[in-house]
């Protein structure tokens, strides 16, 4: 597992003009209470994804300029009453992509969200309850994501409680009271239990009001990827934190003797630049935690091998093994353990991926059995051996029948090796019985 990411606040450079007379809450303390009798404070956010930077006008006055993409302006101080905003690209009076009328009432807050893409950009206008309370953190949530379903937000996995429901696009949840503490949230498709998101663990603080946002697309062809973002709702409205999307590590090993070349899927995008051959890997990949879709097609065609949905858990990594004859090919599928070794050893798993071979033990030449009697598909866990170089052998299980020999396998201090039996008992050429070492850390 990897270490957890700290969640850190940092303010955004945000260039602003009030034009108005009292346009600060001297009083700072987090609260809905204007210093200005008969105000309110409003706040601008920009999640118009392919929208420029953008000026906000109030009564035709330019009140915020240059807002760019998920900026936000900050609180200013406004008279209450009903309030004409208009948003225009930074620079420009035309064309005017949000008009909208505000009923503002005195001493109360509220955030105007531009949303959805720049053809049909809209306004979502909330009511902010900025009054924290000292031994609660606050949430919302505001789904501003164009293309993605309603989604429920969730604690710890796809089947946890939820903590919000059907949040559909544009749609924003009244503020929950939660215990001060760490937690996991999960992104499913309403009613669904597959992750389609899983969070990097985040720190809830009391006394602390929260707008979490989901924003972007889920089109991986365009470059506002899908994103959450918690603005600070008391204080100035500036804060906000980025709420890291949690990750995994995967590779993909060719290990089907005699299949062709193969791409590597990943929720339908082919993830491997050239065709990934026997008994080559990819290497380990950032592949986004949850539940995601795996295939393995023909290198090049759309006739898929191997399909699977894997439940990928945040920090962890794997190993997806395409093993077997065409035929019969299918994947096997390892957590991979990467805990450092001690000082002086290297940790080894070995797997039986010959699928003609019959059960075998990995012995040194004197006949000490290192891995003992393992049929084909099965594996050990990484096993600590002392670094240094290695003359092995492959036997049929309890026997002196030696099948193949493995000399000079060199075990470097600290790293990390899977070795595997490949190819047929009876096989020639690239399809020979032998074996591969892969060095995973």
């Amino acid at each position: 597992m990897r270490n957890l990411k700290s969640f850190k606040l940092f303010l955004p450079v945000v260039l602003m003009a009030f034009l108005f007379a009292g346009c600060s809450d001297d009083d700072d303390d987090g609260t809905n209470g204007p210093v200005e009798q008969d105000q309110a404070a409003v706040r601008v956010i920009h999640a118009s994804y392919d929208a420029p930077d953008v000026d906000i006008s109030v009564d035709d006055v330019v009140a915020i300029t240059d807002l760019a993409y998920m900026a936000t302006s900050g609180y200013a101080m406004l008279d209450a009453g009903t309030r004409n905003v208009k948003v225009t690209p930074a620079g420009e009076t035309t064309p005017v992509v949000i008009n909208a009328d505000l009923t503002l009432e005195k001493d109360k807050s509220y955030t105007v969200i531009a949303v959805d893409q720049l053809a049909s950009i809209d306004a979502v206008i909330a009511e902010d309850m900025r009054t924290p309370n000292a031994s609660k953190a606050k949430v919302r949530f505001l789904h501003a994501s164009p293309d993605a379903p309603a989604v429920d937000i969730k604690l710890n996995s796809g089947s946890g409680p939820a903590v919000f429901s059907g949040q559909a696009f544009k749609s924003i949840t009244d503020y929950a009271e939660v215990d001060q503490a760490t937690y996991t949230f999960v992104v499913t498709a309403a009613g669904d239990t597959n992750e389609v998101f899983v969070l990097e663990p985040v720190t809830l603080y009391n006394n602390t009001v929260y707008t979490v946002m989901a924003y972007g697309t889920l089109d991986p062809s365009d470059s506002y990827p899908f994103r959450i973002r918690a603005f600070i709702d008391n204080g100035d409205g500036n804060t906000f934190a980025n709420l890291n999307i949690g990750m995994s590590e995967v590779m993909v090993v060719h290990a089907s003797p005699d299949a062709p070349g193969v791409d590597l899927l990943v929720d339908n995008i082919v993830v491997n630049a050239a065709a990934l051959n026997f008994p080559d890997n990819t290497g380990y990949l950032n592949v986004t935690a949850g539940t995601r879709n795996i295939k393995v097609n023909a290198s090049g065609t759309s006739t898929t091998v191997i399909e699977a949905n894997l439940n990928l858990d945040w920090g962890a990594d794997y190993s997806v093994f395409a093993i077997d004859s065409l035929n019969s090919i299918e994947p096997l599928v390892l957590v991979d353990d990467l805990t450092p070794p001690a000082a002086g050893q290297a940790h080894v798993r070995f797997i039986h991926l010959s699928p003609d071979a019959p059960a075998v033990d990995i012995t040194l030449t004197d006949g000490t059995v290192i891995f003992g009697d393992y049929e084909f598909k099965e594996y050990t866990a990484f096993t600590p051996l002392d670094s240094g170089t290695y003359n092995l052998q492959v036997r049929a299980a309890g026997t002196s029948t030696v099948v193949l020999d493995l000399p000079g396998i060199t075990l470097t201090d600290g790293m990390i090796y899977t070795v595997f039996a490949r190819g047929f008992l009876g096989g020639s050429g690239d399809q020979a019985l032998g074996a591969e070492i892969i060095v995973n850390y």
